[in-house]
Parts: structure tokens; C-alpha cells; sequence
């Protein structure tokens, strides 16, 4: 490699067609340090019935959550309308990338179990719409593995 030339990584292949925006590679090219992307808010018990917006949760490091946060822009965060990215930072913790829904939260809280190696469950709250004011309810929704970065054999 000539002096001074940058090393470019190629953006990773999703190994599962979810109907991922296009942008998404450039996100996981981008942003090299994301190690796994997994696609939440799956009803568990629905065939294959897509959720109204797209929500991912990526395991990578705080660095990379910091960068995510810096390019908060308008013309940046156009390019992901309609997806929620939620960015787990030491294999616990997560939190929004950007948006105006801030989320954040602990996997262990949400009693994220991974099933197999492409499947887990965790636990959803939620404000219950028929009982009393007040009454929050827990829904068990469904996770499937999009990417996982390779690892060196």
C-alpha cells in the first residue's frame, strides 16, 4: 500500500434479506467498530408481519455512540428516516443514536435472552390501552441477528 493511502473496508454483506435500507451498508462502513446488528421489535408470534419503523440495535463501543451523536445533522439523519438505531456500548447499556425519541436502557432490564445464534427475546413495557390509567404491561417481542461483523479465525 502506497504511503498515505487510507485503508478502505468494504461495506459487510447482510447474510438475511430484511428489507434493511440501502444505506445501512454505508452505515456498518462507516462506522467500522459496530460488531453485530440485530432487528428488534418483531412480534414473536406473527408469520412474518413487519413492525410500523424500522428499529435496530447495534453493539458497538461508546466512541462509536459518540460519532453517531456528532453527525446528528439534518441532512444525516434524512438519509435513516423512518429507522430508530439503538447503539449498546459495553454489552448492556443502549441508547438512541439520534432522533427526537430518546431511548435508553439496559438489555438486562429488558431480559434479553439470546435464543440461538440469529434469534433472541427480551422483554417490551408498555402503557396497557384497556386497563386502569397507570398500568404498565410487558410485552415479549422478538429479535433476529441482521450482521455480525467476522471475526479473525
Amino acid at each position: 500500500m502506497a504511503q498515505g493511502a487510507r485503508r478502505v473496508r468494504k461495506p459487510p454483506e447482510c447474510g438475511m434479506d430484511l428489507s434493511l435500507p440501502p444505506v445501512m451498508a454505508g452505515l456498518l462502513a462507516n462506522f467500522l467498530d459496530i460488531r453485530a446488528v440485530w432487528r428488534i421489535g418483531l412480534d414473536p408470534d406473527a408469520a412474518a408481519a413487519a413492525p410500523a419503523r424500522l428499529t435496530l440495535l447495534v453493539f458497538a463501543d461508546s466512541p462509536t455512540l459518540q460519532r453517531l451523536h456528532k453527525h446528528e445533522k439534518p441532512r444525516f439523519e434524512a438519509r435513516f428516516a423512518g429507522l430508530e438505531l439503538l447503539v449498546v456500548t459495553d454489552g448492556d447499556l443502549f441508547e438512541s443514536a439520534w432522533g427526537s425519541r430518546r431511548v435508553s436502557g439496559s438489555l438486562a432490564r429488558c431480559a434479553w435472552r439470546q435464543h440461538t445464534g440469529s434469534e433472541a427475546f427480551y422483554d417490551e413495557s408498555r402503557w396497557a390501552s384497556d386497563a386502569a390509567a397507570g398500568t404498565v404491561v410487558r410485552v415479549r417481542r422478538k429479535a433476529v441477528l441482521v450482521w455480525r461483523a467476522r471475526t479473525a479465525d
